[in-house]
C-alpha cells in the first residue's frame, strides 16, 4: 500500500490547490519540500523515509527541474537520483501536474505577489520537467477544470486504501 503522496510540476501548475484538495479528502498532512541549502540527497532520503500519510508538494525532481534552470544542473548523482526514484516509485503515487505553458502564463500574470520564478522561464522549467517525468511512473494533472481535479481526486483516495 501507498502511504505517501508526491506532487510535482512547474510553478503555476496547479499543485497547491491539488495538494489541498487530497488532504482535505484523505484527511492527511502535507508538506512542502522547496529548496533548502545543504546536501539533497541526504534532506529527501530523510523526508521520504521519516514520514506515512503525507502528500508532498515538491520533492527531488523539483530539485532536478528547478537545478538545471538556476543551480548548474541535478544536484544527484546518478546512484544517488536511482535511489530517490525507487523510493518514490515503491512508497508514492506520483502525479505530475503540467498544464499547457498558455495556462501556467495566464496564472502567472494573475498572481499578485513577487514569485521567485520569472516569466521566461516558465517554459524552461516546464520543459525540463516534462523531459525527465516521461520515465517517471505518474498520473498526469493538466489541471484544466474541476471534473478533472475531483477525478484525480477520487482515483487517488481509491490507490491508497
Amino acid at each position: 500500500m501507498k502511504t505517501q503522496i508526491l506532487v510535482e510540476g512547474p510553478d503555476c501548475s496547479g499543485k497547491t490547490t491539488l495538494v489541498e484538495r487530497l488532504k482535505n479528502e484523505l484527511r492527511w498532512d502535507a508538506k512542502a519540500l522547496h529548496h533548502l541549502n545543504g546536501n539533497q540527497f541526504n534532506r529527501y532520503l530523510k523526508e521520504y523515509a521519516l514520514q506515512e500519510k503525507i502528500i508532498f508538494n515538491r520533492g527531488h525532481y523539483s530539485e532536478i527541474a528547478y537545478g538545471k534552470l538556476w543551480r548548474a544542473g541535478n544536484p544527484f548523482s546518478a546512484e544517488e537520483q536511482q535511489i530517490l526514484d525507487k523510493i518514490c516509485q515503491q512508497n508514492m503515487v506520483i502525479i505530475f501536474a503540467c498544464p499547457p505553458l498558455e495556462v501556467l502564463q495566464h496564472r502567472y500574470r494573475k498572481r499578485n505577489f513577487q514569485q521567485q520564478i520569472k516569466y521566461e522561464e516558465l517554459e524552461l522549467v516546464r520543459n525540463n520537467f516534462c523531459e525527465f517525468m516521461e520515465s517517471v511512473p505518474h498520473l498526469l494533472y493538466q489541471s484544466a477544470s474541476y471534473d478533472e481535479l475531483q477525478s484525480l481526486v477520487t482515483n487517488v483516495a481509491g490507490k491508497i486504501k
